[in-house]
């Protein structure tokens, strides 16, 4: 009886030095993993100031203008986007990495390829929905041609929308 309570103690403590050990080992490790991605990220040709691409790259933009056809410039570049998004409403945004400095990305957004913005940022924050509403930076009216069926003034809570009559 007695042999068998030892063995369950020393069972545990055994397990237990073993978790502190693989959870030490694990956190060492992932330190040098993102270490190792960090020193990577850091010295990759898309990131570097000084190379050769964020230069040309920060020479393209700086030639650029609003409303000038996108594709030319896309080649231009030389180098694929870090990050390429879209939505509903047409507009594409081109994300380079490290054009400005290591941390600084420059974007390109178009619309019906047509470039409407360019500069330091980002597509997580061009793309925003904020920026497609009323009194967004790209705000889109639509054309007199499209009416809403029922004007909001004149719409009864109970009542449903009248359906358009086609005029």
């Amino acid at each position: 009886m007695v042999d068998r309570q030892w063995l369950r103690y020393g069972a545990v403590i055994g397990t237990a030095a073993v978790a502190a050990v693989v959870s030490g080992c694990t956190a060492m490790a992932a330190g040098q993993l993102a270490q190792a991605g960090y020193d990577v990220a850091k010295t990759s040709i898309s990131n570097s100031m000084g190379s050769a691409d964020a230069k040309h790259a920060r020479e393209v933009l700086n030639a650029l203008n609003v409303g000038q056809d996108v594709a030319p410039v896309l080649e231009q570049m030389a180098v694929p986007p870090k990050e390429k998004s879209g939505n509903l409403q047409g507009f594409v945004c081109y994300q380079y990495a490290g054009v400005y400095s290591v941390t600084e990305d420059a974007v390109l957004v178009s619309r019906d390829g047509k470039v409407v913005f360019f500069g330091n940022s980002t597509c997580r924050a061009e793309m925003q929905a904020a920026n497609f509403v009323a009194g967004g930076k790209y705000a889109v009216s639509l054309p007199d041609t499209v009416k809403p069926a029922v004007s909001p003034a004149s719409a009864s809570p109970d009542q449903p929308p009248a359906a358009p009559t086609g005029d």
